[in-house]
């Protein structure tokens, strides 16, 4: 019998150690799950173990979106089904057209992309009525499923605001039981809202003083015990590598995790189809594939939060341009898990998760012989 080839991630140690040192990161953890085990857990930096929590800012956005999927799978909805059935108060100001699938999609035509209107919702997320009202009067950009441009926080509002209306419990309690419990991830592996569930606070978001990065007042607002205890469902979760490790070792075994199903396999392959592509965000300005709340890799390299490397079929999604993320790439049957608790300029940081996630690729390349 052949031995195992285990994957050499020297390459990668290296890495991590030299973004930290040149001061582009003050942490880094990363977890790798490669057929189904996980081969690489480690962090870097002061004061970062592989069981310190991290802010996951848009990484959040796929756990909230299967929660809904679940819904459509149970029957309770479809992806065409109007919003405003369920929710009769987002219809105002024309959004009575949006449907399910416009809001996983980025198609709704309600970003929250202005200076006034991002920071107006960062206001108002402290208290979920208020920034729900919020976006329930927001006016439309454009006509619903016309256009696309990513909604960095009021579509998920909006799909959080679904989870709660169809499930009879608030969001944390349904996200809990729906997608964390069936995954394994203990109640101090995720936290939405609800920071006491961790046994540490999360790293403190730190940024640079360099041209081009986040202000202070940005790592101010994620570091405010007020936003840590807002239910923030497209950027609030706070979590470990190994938990969203996880989460996308399921999706590649069809939906199964590791005490129950998350998703039926059909609807796996549904949410991870492309879309929406072949037109330009109006939010990055280039094409970006999408499939149901997840950023795809079906047909271009469009954000290369999880490596120029990354096979067909890769999906997954980034956080506060591309600080961290997560990914799943089929091909490898690899789920990839980066997460840091620094913000910098998006070149930068697109330029550093891009050399980690290639590292990673070239580890594994290596260990089955490719």
């Amino acid at each position: 019998m052949q031995a195992r080839v285990e994957p050499d991630f020297a390459e990668l140690e290296a890495e991590m150690a030299r973004q930290i040192e040149s001061g582009l990161r003050p942490t880094l953890q990363v977890a790798i799950d490669w057929r189904g085990r996980r081969v690489f857990e480690r962090a870097l930096g002061p004061g970062a173990t592989v069981d310190s929590t991290y802010v996951l800012w848009s990484s959040t956005k796929p756990l909230v979106a299967v929660a809904l999927l679940q819904l459509v799978e149970a029957g309770q909805l479809e992806l065409d089904t109007r919003v405003a059935t369920v929710v009769p108060e987002f219809g105002a100001h024309g959004k009575d057209k949006i449907t399910v699938a416009h809001l996983l999609t980025h198609r709704g035509g309600f970003p929250d992309t202005t200076l006034e209107l991002a920071s107006g919702l960062a206001r108002a997320a402290e208290r979920w009525d208020e920034a729900l009202r919020f976006v329930c009067d927001m006016e439309l950009a454009w006509e619903p499923g016309t256009d696309r441009g990513y909604h960095p926080t009021s579509a998920w509002f909006v799909v959080g605001e679904l989870v709660q209306r169809l499930d009879d419990r608030p969001l944390p309690d349904a996200l809990r039981a729906r997608v964390l419990e069936p995954l394994g991830i203990p109640r101090d592996g995720f936290a939405l809202g609800r920071p006491d569930d961790l046994s540490a606070p999360p790293l403190a978001v730190q940024t640079r003083d360099a041209k081009g990065s986040p202000p202070q007042s940005q790592a101010d607002y994620w570091n405010d015990p007020r936003t840590r205890r807002a239910v923030i469902p497209g950027s609030g979760g706070i979590a470990r590598a190994r938990s969203l490790a996880s989460f996308y070792r399921a999706l590649l075994d069809g939906g199964r995790g590791a005490n129950g199903r998350i998703l039926s396999e059909a609807m796996v392959r549904t949410a991870t189809f492309p879309h929406v592509v072949g037109f330009r965000d109006r939010t990055f300005l280039r094409d970006i594939p999408w499939g149901l709340g997840f950023h795809l890799k079906h047909v271009l390299p469009a954000l290369d939060d999880c490596g120029s490397a990354a096979t067909p079929g890769t999906f997954g999604h980034a956080g506060h341009f591309l600080v961290n993320t997560g990914f799943a790439d089929p091909g490898r049957d690899l789920a990839v898990a980066i997460l840091s608790n620094g913000l910098s300029e998006p070149r930068a940081g697109m330029r550093a998760v891009t050399a980690l996630s290639d590292a990673i690729h070239a580890a594994i390349d290596r260990a089955r012989g490719a």
